[in-house]
């Protein structure tokens, strides 16, 4: 009997290993690393900075979680929001949660300091992990997440990202280097009090970075704004 719960227990931890190995990790899975995302208008004037800074790193039985602070600054320094994110693997797809978002100055254009998110979660499925190897079978979660000023929660956004679709795969070169990624296309809904804003975007991911690049358009193909990543250290 106590040989057959060791054997269960190594069959347990070997199905974990294997699951680890099957979730690509789209963001740096070393403690002190740290990221550096600006944001621009269409124009390239400078709107926000995002800096993450990996804080933990342990596994768990899924594979593995991240733990990472972040400080959210508008162009001219002030801090918007900070605080800190997780991104982990659950069941051989990995998650990170939509903090993220706060990069986009469009979001947070109208709300004007001291801004907050509501907890969500957004997956990042891989394209080797696509049953015909070019994505198009892949699974993206929608996404829902409100931003709201800390000193009024009545000035707020609801934002929705939805539709979201496998494009290619490709080189990108930002600041920080040439990242192997995959581009995604989404749709994109921002409501608040005052406004209703409709339009799409692209996102391109790397594995073991995330994010590095971001492009939002209205529904009349206009680009609205851009994310580049500037720096990893």
């Amino acid at each position: 009997m106590k040989s057959k719960v060791v054997l269960s227990a190594l069959a347990l931890l070997f199905a974990a290993g294997a699951m680890a190995q099957d979730c690509t990790f789209f963001f740096p899975q070393t403690k002190g690393t740290q990221l550096v995302k600006k944001g621009y208008d269409a124009k390239g004037n400078l709107q926000s900075v995002m800096t993450y800074t990996v804080d933990e790193v342990k596994n768990i039985p899924s594979g593995l979680e991240v733990e990472a602070d972040y400080v959210f600054v508008n162009n001219a320094g002030t801090v918007y929001d900070k605080g800190d994110l997780e991104a982990f693997c659950q069941n051989g797809e990995f998650f990170m949660e939509m903090k993220e978002v706060l990069s986009n100055p469009s979001f947070v254009s109208t709300v004007q300091s001291d801004v907050a998110a509501t907890d969500a979660v957004i997956n990042y499925p891989s394209v080797s992990n696509a049953p015909s190897g070019n994505g198009n079978d892949m699974y993206f979660d929608d996404a829902y997440i409100q931003i709201y000023s800390k000193k009024n929660r009545k000035d707020r956004k609801n934002v929705s990202i939805y539709d979201r679709e496998y494009v290619t795969t490709e080189q990108v070169t930002t600041p920080a280097g040439t990242f192997d990624c995959t581009k995604v296309k989404y749709k994109i809904k921002s409501r608040s009090p005052k406004e209703t804003i409709e339009g799409y975007g692209y996102e391109w991911y790397a594995p073991n970075v995330g994010v590095v690049k971001n492009e939002q358009y209205n529904n009349n193909n206009q680009l609205q704004y851009y994310t580049v990543l500037e720096v990893v250290k």
